[in-house]
């Protein structure tokens, strides 16, 4: 006769490997020998959870017992289904009792600390993670908690070593491969992600979210063939599956495909089970498609029964409509898609009072936070409204800590980095919080007009004195020049064809490894190579007549400095890339010239490089900018 030894092993075993069914036969078996064992109660519920049976796993937990009540594994296993179930009070207590029972249970110890990382108590969260681990030598669970930690708050760097130390634990583990390649995406390495995506994608070929993270990566490098291969495969093995039709969507559009793709996708919309998925994923469809109008026809109507959603489903139904909006120009829409209060007040008191002074003084003695969806160059956006409301450049600005040398960019040196490791609390002097996200719901007369103040970006009189005895030898006007690391992004070697001929002197702005492009090409000053910090850049900018390249840090840097430009950009452009006849509406000092449609900037560039001409001759000639004949 088999031991309970015996058949615990073999379905821990069965279940390791996904045989789910056999597992739940050997974990039954046990049960019938000895009622209310703990660790087959508990294996048996977690098959359950794995075939998607909540109903089941919550019936099973209904037969605990005395013994399973002091069992810590079991504790954990029931405070995840009651955070499945959405009873998050539930779920804290239950783990408070595995913790007190066993200090340095694994998954306890990660329960509790994504309950203190949702609380902000993030250095918490991290010293209890690390003191776990230290008492886990090796715990693959622990080290990915702690990375997905790091990883939450954008620290990338500390992430992707410990993902890799877990992964050296347990080479075999695809979900690690995927989290690994994962973290590199958010780096920008994508050539090395490809491998751990690869490495992922063979361990389980019809995972759908490591095919997903496949096809992005590949359409991010410019395999576009294989990216529409892959994501092809994946939205046949999962029709229902929406992130599979975005995926695949986008990777059309980017092949001029949209129009083709989207009716592909129309009659699945339309049969869905779950019509408001299918809805807002249509919405998505149109805005990766460019065409943010049809995205706002579809969804602007739900927005009046917006109160009666659920949290995720009206809080993603707010961003894409946010975004389009943003991207049609229609600020005054913008509050509208913002949950309240845009203020919230550290001390958890009233925060909905509208009253313009009142809420004049709480903007002022609030703590700007940059959140963690704001992206680098949407902050350099909003950066203009930071010093609104009676704030000046000593005001604390809280937010990841790998921003803080951007927001220095602008002059703002209080910084106070709130993620893991070592955050800080907010200081007592301060009454608030405001989002940098929400700013534009703030009222126009306390946080300005969309392109007040411009220039905003400050400049140090040495360093731009320093540019400009460097530049004075070589004829005007200066223009600056721009471009990206690697395609499908537009390279040096893309963009110069087009700006043959140009009056003056081209004076590279790039000042990372991306230089290398620069290798062949003569004529073209290095200014990058003299660039050792963010200040250098901003003197920099302001210092030459014109800068022209892809949007990025320096065109924004640009705009900031309200020196005339022109940024060249994807027929589908980010938000604040709007522009109205030509002019950026965010930057009146820069032109968008946007490509005619998806496509290759190899083949894009040469229908455009008369556009590119003119646009530059106008501004400069609009801004009293100097040709050589003219200085």
């Amino acid at each position: 006769m088999l031991l309970v030894d015996d058949r615990l092993k073999a379905a821990k075993d069965h279940a390791l490997a996904g045989r789910n069914d056999n597992a739940a036969l050997l974990y039954e078996s046990i049960l019938d020998v000895s009622p209310g064992h703990p660790e087959a109660l508990s294996g048996l519920i977690e098959t359950r959870l794995a075939n998607g049976d909540l109903e089941g796993a919550q019936t099973l937990l209904s037969k605990s017992t005395a013994v399973t009540g002091q069992d810590p594994g079991f504790l954990t296993l029931a405070a995840k289904i009651s955070i499945i179930s959405q009873k998050p009070d539930d779920a804290e207590k239950l783990v408070e009792r595995a913790l007190a029972l066993d200090p340095y249970h694994a998954q306890a110890a990660l329960l509790k600390a994504e309950f203190l990382a949702s609380a902000g108590a993030l250095s918490e969260a991290e010293d209890l993670l690390n003191t776990v681990r230290s008492r886990n030598t090796g715990d693959t669970d622990i080290l990915l908690g702690i990375s997905r930690l790091y990883y939450a708050y954008g620290l990338f760097s500390p992430a992707l070593m410990i993902a890799q130390e877990a992964l050296s634990n347990a080479p075999d583990d695809s979900n690690l491969s995927a989290f690994v390649g994962q973290i590199l995406t958010a780096l920008g390495d994508h050539g090395k992600a490809t491998s751990f995506f690869e490495a992922a994608h063979l361990k389980e070929p019809t995972n759908p979210e490591f095919m997903l993270a496949l096809a992005n990566n590949a359409a991010a490098i410019g395999q576009s063939s294989e990216a529409l291969r892959i994501a092809g495969r994946a939205k046949a093995l999962f029709p229902d599956l929406m992130p599979a039709w975005l995926s695949y969507i986008k990777i059309k559009a980017e092949r001029g495909e949209a129009l083709e793709a989207l009716r592909e996708f129309a009659p699945v919309a339309k049969g869905a089970k779950d019509r408001m998925d299918a809805t807002l994923t249509l919405g998505t469809a149109y805005r990766l498609a460019g065409e943010p109008e049809k995205a706002i026809q579809l969804l602007e109507p739900l927005m009046a029964n917006a109160a009666g959603m659920k949290d995720a489903v009206r809080g993603r139904l707010f961003s894409i409509l946010r975004d389009a909006f943003l991207s049609t120009g229609q600020i005054e829409k913008i509050p509208s898609t913002l949950e309240q209060p845009v203020v919230a007040p550290l001390d958890g008191g009233q925060s909905g009072d509208t009253n313009p002074e009142v809420l004049r003084q709480r903007v002022s003695e609030a703590v700007m936070v940059i959140d963690p969806g704001l992206s680098n160059l949407e902050f350099m956006v909003l950066a203009r409204f930071l010093d609104q409301a009676g704030r000046d450049k000593t005001a604390p600005l809280a937010g990841p800590s790998t921003l803080s040398q951007l927001s220095g960019f602008f002059g703002y040196n209080n910084f106070l980095p709130n993620d893991a490791p070592n955050g800080n609390a907010e200081p007592p002097t301060h009454s608030g919080t405001l989002p940098i996200s929400q700013i534009l719901g703030l009222p126009t007369d306390l946080r300005g007009g969309v392109t007040g103040p411009c220039p905003y970006l400050p400049v140090k009189p040495e360093l731009l004195k320093r540019w400009q005895d460097a530049l004075s030898e070589f004829p005007k006007p200066w223009i600056g020049i721009a471009w990206n690391e690697a395609q499908p992004g537009l390279t040096l070697d893309t963009l110069l064809p087009a700006l043959r001929s140009l009056p003056g002197t081209l004076v590279s702005t790039v000042w990372d490894h991306s230089r290398r492009q620069l290798s062949g090409h003569q004529g073209i000053i290095d200014a990058g190579a003299h660039i050792k910090r963010l200040d250098d850049l901003a003197a920099l900018l302001h210092a030459l007549d014109f800068v022209v390249g892809p949007d990025g840090i320096i065109l924004h840097g640009a705009g900031a400095a309200g020196t005339p430009g022109l940024v060249i950009a994807q027929y589908m452009s980010p938000w604040y890339w709007y522009a109205e006849t030509n002019q950026s509406l965010w930057y009146p000092s820069m032109d968008v010239l946007k490509a005619p449609r998806f496509g290759h900037w190899a083949t894009l560039i040469p229908e455009l490089t008369d556009d590119i001409h003119a646009r530059i001759d106008n501004r400069l000639a609009s801004s009293g900018g100097q040709t050589e004949e003219t200085s």
